[in-house]
């Protein structure tokens, strides 16, 4: 290996122990990396293809949620996933659920997949990062945000899930009833909020 080949190989390698094994065709872009190590690397087998400019080394992860928000970024995680996300329920939804605004149009390829439109001024309300079970960081709504969704959409979300998300919202400990009440506030459901904790926690 010549030294141009090694500082590459060094780059390359830097990338993918920093993702948990992962790395995108713009991480060879930003470094200056060219393509054709990216090549020989899936052709040699230590690359995997994942999607759309998405590759995994052999030892990593198998992260779908974070695979999916790399392919579609302006995406929010919301509702059930985001309730997964938060360790607010415990089991994976069997549907991705996201939040885009309601001027934002894109087709997915990936079927298994909830949209919800919102208003542009209400899109970035409570949003965060945090990391899904694999340790990569993806964008999703806020404990507050999400339980404010499903309160105001309650005829939409599962019951069972719906007793189980607030239950377990109420007995965490990062809980913040203040800024849930100024979303509730927000939404136009401050009532709606109010009495149901009332009825459900006195």
């Amino acid at each position: 290996m010549n030294g141009k080949q090694s500082i590459y190989q060094e780059k390359i390698n830097e990338v993918i122990n920093k993702n948990n094994g992962i790395i995108t065709t713009a991480d060879f872009i930003k470094n200056e990396i060219p393509r054709i190590y990216l090549t020989k690397m899936v052709r040699d087998g230590f690359l995997t293809r994942v999607g759309r400019g998405i590759y995994m080394s052999n030892d990593a992860d198998y992260d779908e949620y974070y695979f999916f928000q790399l392919t579609y970024k302006k995406c929010l995680y919301s509702y059930s996933s985001s309730l997964f996300l938060h360790d607010l329920i415990d089991k994976v939804p069997e549907n991705k659920e996201i939040t885009v605004p309601n001027n934002y149009n894109v087709k997915f390829q990936d079927q298994e997949v909830v949209i919800h439109y919102v208003k542009k001024q209400h899109f970035a309300v409570g949003r965060t990062e945090v990391k899904t079970m694999f340790g990569n960081p993806v964008s999703t709504y806020n404990k507050e945000r999400t339980i404010c969704d499903l309160i105001k959409n309650r005829k939409d979300v599962d019951p069972e899930i719906f007793v189980k998300a607030l239950n377990n919202y109420m007995r965490n400990k990062e809980k913040n009833i203040n800024r849930l009440m100024e979303y509730a506030k927000l939404f136009n459901i401050e009532e709606k909020v109010t009495n149901l904790l009332e009825v459900l926690y006195g």
